[in-house]
């Protein structure tokens, strides 16, 4: 059975099919950019349409279709690159028919097939051939063409002559600029091998003048440094540059350089930056917010760069997550019972359940949890419950553990009060282990305060003498079962005043015992 190709292997083979003399980093590198992006038909119909703007047969064309896919210059600027590399196509053919010497050819290619020299063979042998014409009347068609390309190899010779100093000029003045505007590394490095090749001009004046272009239109001194340097190695035009410049200002400068490059690329050619402004604006105003629009500045760029429906129903959906989770932190935010956890609990919840359906659920998990004082006490266990961080079983094993050590140690801290009443002779530790010891067996106490304080009190009334064992342990008794601690007072007060004997004592606890369990039932 044959495997059928995968999405990279369907695209590589459009590619090099549609474009057979791109740069294999260039198809590469298309590759792993619009795999996720683009679909084979929409890859297709896009590089046709380049192909249409640009309308050249040349080989360079097919590079030229890959860095505008790639967003790495305008249309514009891809024309001016297609005419420097049609000019070098034009200059090996024109040697070949006139069997010039290599050294020569090498020199007409190095002054009028390169961008960083600002001459262009076409303009300029044109030029060379109307001044050879005047001269020379009566020579043979080959003989003016090569009588042109003697005047041009004359005036390359001559800029030829100062390409030390130029060269070295531009090195220093390239990396002062890159320091004065902090320039990209890549920005700097590119501009530093263009502007170090042969007949290159001085790059400095050309710098200082698109600049201070720019910098009238927009008072960013960044992204003018950077625009004039994108216009000096031909990514982009002046005109693009200015635009561009134009539209980050629209924006308030809200946007990356390398963002605004990217929407340069796709839209100048066809909006202008009000329109550009326009649709940014319009898509913010679309996406859900909590309190500002600029919430989702990053979700309206990243569909201003997508520029597909699917795109915006992705940003929206993000967008009223967004908001759903920043309403939500905002109402934990302040309440004890989520302190440390607010974060987590609205990136979590957000989206999915709101304050009150959270806080409620949150209550209701509390009141499964064992506790000393209060619910609250568990705040942090019933919060990493809620996350799915703790299963709640382990979060009600830790939550008993957590009341037991509290309420053992309540009982040290309240039998401080306590003991003041006693008149025997244990030391504070021995009354502690008793208490610790007679306590064990019940839970009341270790969640009531109040029947906490009363057990105690008991338990000293016992030591005192006041009455013994059986009462002590009765009280406890009913305690755990729920008796209010008023009308235990009352009976052990009766007791105390009557000074029963241990049969009497007996019944008497057995028929309030009795009473009480009868009274459940009516």
């Amino acid at each position: 059975m044959t495997q059928e190709p995968s999405i990279r292997e369907r695209m590589l083979n459009t590619l090099y099919n549609m474009l057979p003399s791109i740069d294999n980093d260039y198809a590469a590198k298309l590759v792993y950019t619009l795999e996720d992006k683009k679909t084979i038909a929409q890859l297709q119909q896009d590089i046709a349409d380049l192909a249409a703007q640009l309308s050249s047969d040349s080989p360079m064309t097919d590079t030229l279709i890959a860095k505008m896919l790639l967003d790495e210059c305008t249309l514009a600027a891809a024309l001016k690159q297609l005419r420097v590399y049609n000019n070098s196509t034009s200059i090996t053919e024109l040697a070949a028919a006139l069997n010039l010497p290599a050294t020569d050819t090498s020199k007409l290619l190095e002054v009028y097939a390169s961008f960083s020299s600002r001459q262009y063979f076409d303009e300029a042998f044109e030029e060379a051939f109307k001044q050879q014409a005047a001269q020379q009347t009566n020579h043979s068609d080959k003989e003016q063409v090569q009588a042109a390309v003697n005047i041009l190899l004359e005036q390359a010779t001559q800029l030829e002559e100062k390409d030390a100093q130029v060269i070295s000029q531009n090195r220093s003045d390239i990396f002062t600029l890159a320091d004065q505007y902090h320039l990209p590394v890549v920005l700097t490095a590119q501009l530093e091998v263009l502007y170090s090749q042969p007949a290159s001009v001085l790059i400095k004046p050309e710098f200082e003048k698109l600049y201070q272009e720019l910098f009238t239109q927009h008072t960013n001194e960044h992204l003018c440094a950077c625009l004039t340097a994108r216009t000096l190695l031909c990514q982009i035009t002046s005109k693009d540059a200015q635009d561009i410049a134009q539209t980050s200002k629209l924006l308030n400068d809200e946007l990356l350089e390398e963002d605004l490059m990217i929407i340069a690329c796709r839209y100048l050619k066809v909006k202008t930056p009000q329109d550009i402004a326009n649709t940014f604006d319009g898509v913010l105003q679309k996406l859900p917010y909590a309190d500002n629009p600029q919430e989702n500045l990053g979700l309206a760029v990243r569909v201003l760069l997508d520029g597909t429906p699917e795109s915006f129903d992705r940003a929206l959906r993000q967008a009223a997550l967004t908001r759903d989770r920043n309403l939500l932190f905002k109402q934990l935010c302040g309440q004890p019972l989520y302190a440390g956890f607010e974060i987590e609990l609205a990136q979590h919840f957000g989206g999915k359940k709101n304050y009150e359906q959270l806080n409620h659920e949150m209550h209701t998990l509390l009141q499964t949890l064992a506790y000393c004082s209060s619910p609250d006490e568990n705040k942090e266990l019933a919060c990493k419950v809620l996350l799915g961080t703790l299963p709640i079983p382990q979060a009600q094993d830790q939550a008993a553990y957590l009341r037991d050590v509290a309420a053992n140690t309540l009982t040290q801290d309240l039998a401080a009060n306590v003991i003041k009443n006693y008149r025997g002779t244990q030391s504070p530790k021995q009354l502690a282990r008793f208490f610790t010891s007679r306590l064990a067996p019940y839970k009341f106490w270790k969640s009531n305060r109040d029947k906490h304080i009363f057990a105690l009190r008991s338990l000293v009334e016992e030591l005192n003498g006041t009455y013994n064992q059986t009462v002590s342990t009765w009280v406890l008794d009913r305690l755990e079962h729920g008796a209010d601690i008023e009308e235990l007072g009352a009976l052990l007060e009766r007791i105390n005043q009557q000074k029963m004997d241990d049969i009497s004592l007996q019944a008497l606890l057995t028929e309030n015992s009795l009473k009480k369990s009868a009274e459940k039932f009516l």
